[in-house]
């Protein structure tokens, strides 16, 4: 509920598509499909919990669909790969990661974290 909640703020200031304005401004990329990752990458280093991205991101991006020009499935692919780039002390995960594993922080930052880099990358 907390994620939803912030998504609609968010997605009323406009932050979003100010994000994602600032991205495709920027000219660096050929493609448009950065920017949904770029900006779900952004969120989960934020805030942490990959589901809460996922709600979040939809309703920021929603604005700039048309202007990506990129299919809706293309859209959540690059979304949920920009989630896995960044993994640390403030996602739930990292903690249940730790704690299954019985590793200490930096050994989660070394396996979860990069692991995750490569997967997001």
């Amino acid at each position: 509920m907390g994620g939803g909640a912030l998504g609609a703020t968010l997605a009323m200031t406009g932050a979003g598509e100010a994000l994602g304005r600032f991205f495709l401004q920027l000219n660096l990329f050929s493609s448009h499909i950065l920017v949904p990752f770029l900006v779900a990458a952004a969120l989960q280093t934020v805030q942490g919990s990959k589901v809460v991205t996922m709600l979040i991101a939809p309703s920021l991006l929603l604005p700039l669909v048309p202007e990506l020009g990129l299919p809706a499935e293309i859209l959540i692919l690059a979304m949920a790969s920009g989630t896995f780039m960044i993994s640390h002390v403030n996602n739930p995960f990292f903690w249940i990661f730790r704690e299954l594993a019985e590793l200490e922080p930096s050994e989660v930052f070394r396996s979860n974290t990069l692991g995750g880099a490569l997967m997001g990358g």
